[in-house]
């Protein structure tokens, strides 16, 4: 059943970059959702089950079961067996679990300010202190951290939380880069 990715695809797909757990064959891995849509996504990781193979993907409190359709390499194409809604999976989605609460932590964090209360009000934004090469230097670096620590199933099965933490500040400081960038 393995086909391999499929180009064409009857919607659009949201790129983003979160970590998440796969359930399947009997066991768990971590894996970085790289795209997300009401119907699938495409996600990486080390290790993964065959196609073909039920599964389950779990971020936080949000959890989707589905079939695992292609794998090549260290991607895979899910396809779920019901719709998701894409905006609770990124980062900013539904902040009522405790995912999307780990991540506005890591954002208050990134502005230098976070506070004492998760439900305080985030404070007003300061003026980017580094240059966008400088951001997206510390960019990779957490990211290349991220993945080394990730390649490890013992370390990323213990530290699945710090692992988000560090996709998440990653992706924050992707972000601040690109507006560095534009002013």
């Amino acid at each position: 059943m393995d086909s391999g990715p499929v180009e064409h695809r009857a919607e659009s797909r949201s790129n983003i970059f979160v970590t998440a757990t796969l359930y399947a064959s009997g066991g768990s891995t971590p894996v970085r959702i790289r795209n997300l849509s009401p119907n699938g996504a495409l996600v990486e990781a080390a290790g993964l089950p065959a196609s073909g193979s039920p599964m389950r993907l779990s971020r936080g409190s949000l959890s989707i079961a589905g079939e695992i359709i292609w794998v090549a390499g260290s991607r895979a194409g899910l396809h779920f067996a019901s719709g998701v809604a894409v905006a609770d999976w990124l980062p900013h989605g539904n902040r009522g679990n405790g995912q999307q609460l780990v991540d506005e932590l890591v954002h208050q964090a990134r502005l230098g300010t976070p506070p004492a209360n998760p439900s305080d009000p985030p404070p007003a934004r300061s003026a980017i202190p580094a240059t966008a090469d400088e951001l997206r230097a510390y960019q990779e670096m957490l990211e290349r951290a991220g993945d080394d620590l990730a390649a490890d199933r013992s370390i990323a099965a213990r530290y699945l939380t710090a692992l988000q933490l560090i996709d998440g500040v990653a992706q924050a400081l992707a972000k601040l880069a690109a507006e560095a960038a534009e002013s």
